[in-house]
């Protein structure tokens, strides 16, 4: 993720790529103790933040000298009120969707709760250019596999 901060530079205008990088090396760092808490887990926004606040307070602890920067990143990251914090969050739900993607053309599976779960939440360009081609790709090759899967079907 923050490799792909890092790719931005000069792409959105008055982002400050440092910053941006620091969010996302930590936006998920909560996750190394507790897992990834999906929706399917039950858990319920409030309970999941609390979990992760209590996961980055302990692991910031073994870094003493960078532990409230660590903290104070991470609560930027969940409150998503600054550019920085609002790019990751796109980067986050992009690389997911993407992912998602990858999967599918790979596994010959279907994914669709990816794409279901992210229609309409990128406001930010340019993730809002990404989706929108990434999702006319993969249109076109579901189309074009109903039609080979029709075709095959009409040879039998």
């Amino acid at each position: 993720m923050a490799v792909l901060a890092m790719s931005l530079e000069g792409q959105i205008p008055s982002l400050d790529i440092n910053r941006t990088v620091r969010v996302a090396l930590v936006h998920d760092i909560g996750e190394a103790l507790i897992g990834d808490i999906t929706p399917h887990c039950g858990v319920s926004e409030e309970d999941k933040q609390n979990l992760e606040a209590e996961a980055v307070q302990k692991i910031s602890s073994f870094v003493p000298a960078i532990s409230d920067e660590i903290n104070a990143l991470w609560w930027e990251y969940e409150k998503r009120e600054t550019l920085s914090a609002k790019v990751v969050f796109h980067l986050d739900k992009f690389d997911m969707v993407a992912q998602a993607d990858a999967y599918e053309r790979k596994y010959g599976i279907d994914l669709d709760q990816f794409f279901t779960s992210t229609k309409g939440c990128f406001s930010l360009e340019p993730f809002t250019a990404w989706d929108k081609e990434l999702r006319e790709k993969r249109n076109v090759r579901r189309e074009n596999d109903q039609n080979k899967d029709k075709d095959n079907d009409d040879k039998i």
